[in-house]
């Protein structure tokens, strides 16, 4: 009956002891608020997007030569 006494009031003092640290976990500072990200309107109209803008054309560069050579497996050997 002694032990079990003693056992009871061990857990009630680790209770009573560790009771608010959880609790006061909860509560940091500085306090942190998140902002949702502004809500959509799916039934509004998009704005109309612009067309692409025209590239310039690269001038015309002559054709470089192909290297001669061949592939033996994945090497290539030049010729």
């Amino acid at each position: 009956m002694k032990t079990n006494a003693v056992r009871f009031a061990a857990g009630l003092v680790f209770f009573i002891v560790g009771a608010p640290f959880p609790a006061c976990g909860q509560f940091i500072y500085p306090p942190v608020f998140v902002v949702p990200p502004p809500a959509q309107d799916y039934g509004a109209p998009r704005p109309a997007s612009r067309p692409p803008l025209d590239k310039p054309k690269p001038a015309d560069s002559p054709a470089q030569a192909k290297p001669a050579g061949h592939y033996e497996g994945r090497t290539y050997v030049p010729d």
